[in-house]
């Protein structure tokens, strides 16, 4: 089996990406590892983030197919930017609940290291827990943090 490694972005903010994808290219070229680079379309429609789904105008918001073609055409765009070509990378989109989809791809690809970005937490973030501590505290792999310095 290949090694691989996982690298989940949010393309909504880029200096999560510009931040982690340098790092998680040369981690995966240094270690001979293939590199996944995924995002999460995130299921706004449920839970806290019900207030995301109303679209001013009263029009009906883009389904969750469109969304994540959409999302594979711009991670596509990123990934052709920020990492190199001799690394060998794939893509992946997935669409629900952003932390849990990270962990399942994880164990579904088998992935031996999850390397994200981190924003600088804010007092609820304290309080509830980021995407990346709870992908932290439950990964069965290691898992990298990166700081987007910001």
């Amino acid at each position: 089996m290949a090694r691989l490694f996982l690298s989940p972005i949010d393309l909504t903010h880029r200096s999560s990406y510009v931040s982690v994808l340098p790092v998680a290219a040369r981690e995966a070229q240094l270690h001979g590892a293939e590199l996944c680079v995924m995002t999460v379309v995130p299921d706004t429609t449920t839970g806290m983030d019900w207030r995301y789904a109303m679209r001013e105008g009263g029009g009906t918001a883009p389904s969750p197919k469109e969304l994540c073609r959409q999302a594979q055409t711009r991670l596509t765009q990123v990934v052709d930017e920020h990492v190199p070509d001799e690394v060998p990378t794939k893509l992946l989109v997935r669409y629900g609940t952003i932390y849990k989809e990270i962990l399942e791809a994880a164990e579904e690809l088998g992935a031996e290291w999850i390397i994200l970005a981190a924003y600088r937490p804010s007092l609820k973030d304290f309080l509830l827990g980021t995407n990346a501590a709870r992908v932290v505290r439950h990964a069965q792999c290691s898992v990298t943090v990166v700081r987007d310095g910001g």
